[in-house]
């Protein structure tokens, strides 16, 4: 692993004495309807005390390696396609991090995004906002895709998306396929005239699914609305912030959903002062369920979000039966060099349900009769992101998140630490 590495980090540096000619593009002399590019990325990782304990722990390289083609036979018709192959090290028991070879995305584009619609129909990403509801989650080594058909109406700073599409599902034994009756439909509006500076996003988004573990002991056939409004912006060019509340009912199986979930972030950057820095502040809240067994459940559904740094990079904790306060102090000592330095503190929402990861699964099951303390743990990260060319970027991560009396109690007093250091090539 450590040989794979280093030539990986050989041939990413000799790219920069090319920086002065495109590599596909120019090199290739392909004609102006027709657009190829790559991406590889190469990644150590290691997951220590996995399932909080003691020396459980794996150290693997994942490798991911994407190719794409699109095609424009006239102005307003785009038709687009990716494969991707995502590979692992032998060393990690971990199923989602293998896909080898498959199709990624597939769609025709009809209409311009700079005039007032366009349709874009087919095997495709679907991202919103800042991806804390509908994302890509691009960390993950196979990432995520929806089939859908996508409406875009927009004009300047204005856009509202309509779309309907099911999730695709991975299996590494045939071309992935999105799951029947696995849907979600929704309206995602982002405007940005009413306030300078500033973006308004109301939305309402409609999930069915066959089978959903909602809640500790409910499961079943699924059907919820998620409606809510997010709101991102800037003031005098030093401050940022972000909120966002929304609210979630439906059904699951004859049992009735009742949810929340709130957000707000403020950042305050320094441009007058060396390296630039910035100090950033936020809270999460995400509902979990008051009362097991009272006919309604309350633990949020966080759909399909990105969640990665957002709730800790050692990703013990997702966007259900959650609240959080997380503080940063980020710097950009060069242009091409950023450091990050955040620190998280968490908390259960509801001590009758239970610890839930970064993906949506249970971390650390619900406690018969409540748990004695809702104090999950703290967590400190740092990151580093090292951008010297457009064609590649080189980071590190590392997270540990030390033991609250949640899981000092219900989790061998075990604490979680993660780290990688990747390699990513675009050309």
């Amino acid at each position: 692993m450590k040989r794979a590495i280093l030539c990986s980090l050989v041939s990413v540096f000799a790219l920069s004495a090319q920086e002065s000619r495109s590599l596909l593009t120019n090199d290739l002399s392909l004609p102006n309807w027709l657009t190829v590019n790559a991406q590889a990325r190469w990644r150590a990782e290691g997951q220590h005390s996995l399932g909080y304990v003691d020396g459980n722990d794996q150290d693997f390289l994942l490798q991911r390696y994407r190719l794409s083609v699109g095609v424009q036979p006239i102005g307003w018709m785009k038709f687009f396609g990716e494969v991707q192959d995502s590979r692992a090290s032998s060393t990690t028991t971990d199923a989602t991090t293998r896909n080898v070879f498959d199709l990624r995305q597939a769609y025709v584009d009809i209409g311009h995004e700079n005039a007032w619609w366009d349709v874009k129909v087919g095997r495709q990403v679907l991202a919103f906002g800042s991806e804390r509801m509908i994302g890509g989650s691009d960390w993950t080594n196979i990432a995520r895709v929806f089939d859908a058909a996508r409406l875009g109406i927009h004009h300047g700073v204005n856009r509202v998306d309509i779309f309907s599409s099911s999730v695709v599902n991975v299996n590494k034994t045939a071309w992935d396929h999105h799951q029947d009756g696995n849907n979600m439909h929704g309206i995602y509006a982002s405007i940005g005239s009413l306030i300078p500076g500033s973006k308004m996003e109301p939305y309402l988004i409609m999930r069915t699914s066959p089978s959903f573990a909602a809640g500790p002991g409910v499961a079943g056939a699924y059907h919820s609305f998620t409606y809510g409004w997010r709101a991102a912006g800037t003031a005098k060019k030093v401050w940022f912030y972000e909120a966002d509340i929304l609210g979630q009912h439906g059904k699951v199986s004859s049992t009735r959903l009742s949810a929340w979930g709130a957000e707000l972030q403020a950042r305050r950057q320094f441009t007058s002062v060396k390296w630039q820095p910035s100090l950033m502040g936020e809270f999460n809240f995400a509902s979990g369920d008051k009362r097991p067994g009272d006919s309604v459940v309350n633990t949020l559904d966080q759909l399909y979000p990105t969640n990665h740094s957002i709730y800790g990079i050692a990703d013990q904790v997702g966007r259900r039966n959650n609240k959080n306060v997380r503080a940063g102090f980020w710097l950009q000592p060069r242009k091409w060099l950023t450091v990050k330095a955040e620190g998280e503190d968490f908390w259960l929402a509801s001590r009758y349900d239970a610890l839930y990861l970064a993906g949506g699964g249970v971390g650390v099951a619900a406690v018969p009769g409540g748990a004695a303390s809702t104090h999950i743990g703290r967590e400190a990260d740092g990151v580093a992101d090292i951008r010297l060319s457009r064609y590649y970027t080189i980071g590190a991560q590392v997270g540990h998140l030390f033991p609250g009396e949640f899981i000092q109690r219900y989790a061998n007093n075990t604490s979680r630490t993660f780290y990688a250091v990747y390699l990513d090539l675009r050309i």
